[in-house]
């Protein structure tokens, strides 16, 4: 008995002994190689990868869930004859992660290059931004030089386009809807939020999440303008929540004869949970509010006065954001008010316009449990559409990553619901007031004065008191850079409300005007999506060599 005790250990010693001996008898480079799969592995669970998915299921895309009410003429009507609708969605392979997708967007989006007409709209409040114009003409070749206004009486559809947080006319995202709107025959306007494409506040008002003022004018002034012409809205992030907000609001009576909008946040108080909950989430969260501080410096003057100008610059989160300067500056109790009220899942249920929502379920910004099921399915004016992968408005598609998906699925449903009898009915123009000029040559003739920054102010534009006349100047804008059934999916949450605020929509040009860390730090993001490659390579480098060394 003792003598098996004492062999015991001796064994013990001597197989430790004979483990260590084999652990460095093991090139360095198997090593290397089991560190860069591991790395590999945890990379792809983080930034939650589906390629091999995709491989196994023979890329054949995934899904497309449709949620509606059973009795949905919209449905019948309009969406059922959308074929992009109704068939699958596969993610480009080298893009097959929602964060990849995501930044790959926003870094490389590929736009299409054209150029804008800029029309320059005065609020009713002394706020001045500007609507940034493409005709079809512009974009089929079709008498563009003697076509730089529209017609009164033109029955052109208006499509009206409402951009994301921090972004403009020049965000990638926005110019590929843009660009292949009007080449479906639409005459297309980009509707900035204040302050943001190059144009400076000219009030105490800023643009928030909820801020449904001058989405309302512009649309009562086009109608007013264009009256025989139908319009339609398409909402995108942050923009999207805006427009739901906008319908819910005034339901009937809006000049609207359809609508879409794309990856809404929904319910802003649970986004801006979702958003500080996980590591990944994190960099998001981080990235914007850079975007917001960049947007905050370019009005530092009217910011320092109204809002905690400290608060800003120390902000790391949206919510300290909000908390600094969209609640004050709009005048909410606490920052939750201000996401309950300006949630756009609250005002779903009224709205009375043929309304397309699309929503990616691996949103990385926008969290699938914000989206309102039961309200979309309530209302028979509401088709929810949502894809299993998707990213936050990316959907790259093909194999070169050169098409959106959302953009033909949107198009189609407005051509659909265009040549339908199911167009929400406009109210007769009213006389509102002249808050705008028509439109006109792309040929800058007003007296515009180059500020910092790349900011634009107004010289001998102001409004004429006696009179009440506001005068718009048209102004060529550049590139900055170069120019299913009624039935919900099993793994989607039942949730009523959920939120999120917008994408990394800030463009590169904008980003240059901010601080060195902000760079560093969306630098930083792009490292890290793009480690998955570069880890496959050092792992196919090192095998090569192994190979060589052992022969």
């Amino acid at each position: 008995m003792d003598c098996c005790s004492e062999a015991i250990p001796d064994t013990a010693a001597k197989a430790y002994k004979l483990l260590f001996r084999s652990a460095f008898a093991i090139p360095l480079s198997h090593y290397l190689v089991a560190v860069c799969f591991l790395l590999i592995v945890l990379l792809y669970n983080f930034l939650e990868f589906h390629f091999v998915k995709d491989v196994l299921t023979g890329f054949r895309g995934g899904s497309i869930y449709l949620t509606y009410n059973p009795s949905s003429e919209i449905y019948h009507g309009v969406v059922s004859k959308c074929r992009t609708l109704h068939g699958r969605y596969l993610v480009t392979p080298w893009l097959s992660s929602p964060h990849i997708q995501t930044s790959f967007l926003n870094f490389f989006g590929r736009p299409p290059l054209f150029t804008y007409r800029r029309q320059m709209f005065h609020a009713s409040d002394g706020g001045m931004f500007a609507l940034d114009w493409l005709m079809h003409s512009d974009v089929s070749g079709a008498d563009i030089q003697n076509n730089h206004t529209i017609a009164k009486d033109d029955t052109t559809p208006i499509v009206i386009m409402i951009p994301g947080l921090t972004s403009d006319s020049a965000s990638p995202y926005l110019k590929h809807l843009v660009f292949n709107t009007a080449k479906s025959g639409w005459n297309v306007v980009v509707s900035n939020h204040r302050g943001l494409g190059g144009v400076s506040v000219t009030s105490d008002c800023f643009y928030n999440a909820g801020w449904t003022e001058d989405v309302r004018e512009v649309i009562n002034y086009l109608h007013q303008e264009y009256s025989e012409a139908p319009l339609f809205v398409v909402g995108t992030s942050i923009g999207a929540n805006i427009l739901v907000k906008y319908l819910g609001e005034d339901g009937e009576n809006v000049p609207i004869a359809g609508a879409a909008a794309v990856c809404s946040p929904w319910d802003l108080l649970i986004g801006s949970r979702f958003i500080s909950r996980r590591l990944i989430q994190t960099f998001y969260d981080r990235a914007l509010t850079i975007g917001l501080q960049g947007y905050a410096q370019l009005h530092e003057t009217r910011y320092s006065r109204l809002a905690n100008w400290d608060g800003i610059k120390k902000s790391r989160s949206i919510r300290d954001f909000d908390t600094h300067a969209t609640c004050l500056v709009g005048n909410y109790e606490t920052v939750d008010t201000f996401y309950r009220r300006c949630s756009s899942s609250s005002f779903i249920g009224k709205v009375k316009v043929p309304l397309l929502c699309i929503s990616a379920l691996d949103d990385p910004v926008c969290t699938v449990e914000a989206i309102p099921w039961d309200e979309c399915r309530a209302n028979k004016n509401v088709v929810l559409v949502t894809t299993q992968h998707g990213g936050h408005l990316a959907f790259f598609e093909g194999i070169s990553g050169s098409r959106l998906w959302w953009v033909g699925a949107v198009n189609e449903y407005l051509g659909a619901l265009l040549s339908s009898s199911l167009m929400h009915t406009q109210k007769k123009a009213e006389n509102i007031g002249p808050n705008s000029s028509p439109l006109q040559s792309s040929i800058d003739k007003g007296p515009y004065l180059n500020v910092a920054d790349g900011m634009v102010a107004p010289m001998g534009n102001e409004v004429s008191e006696e009179n009440g006349d506001q005068t718009n100047q048209a102004v060529s804008v550049k590139e900055n850079h170069v120019f299913s059934g009624g039935q919900k999916p099993d793994f989607a949450p039942d949730a009523e409300n959920s939120g999120g605020s917008s994408i990394v929509e800030k463009c590169m040009h904008q980003l240059s005007r901010q601080t060195n860390k902000s760079i560093w730090l969306l630098a930083y993001i792009a490292v890290i999506s793009s480690w998955p490659i570069v880890g496959a390579a050092l792992g196919f480098l090192f095998k090569r060599k192994f190979r060589s060394a052992t022969k």
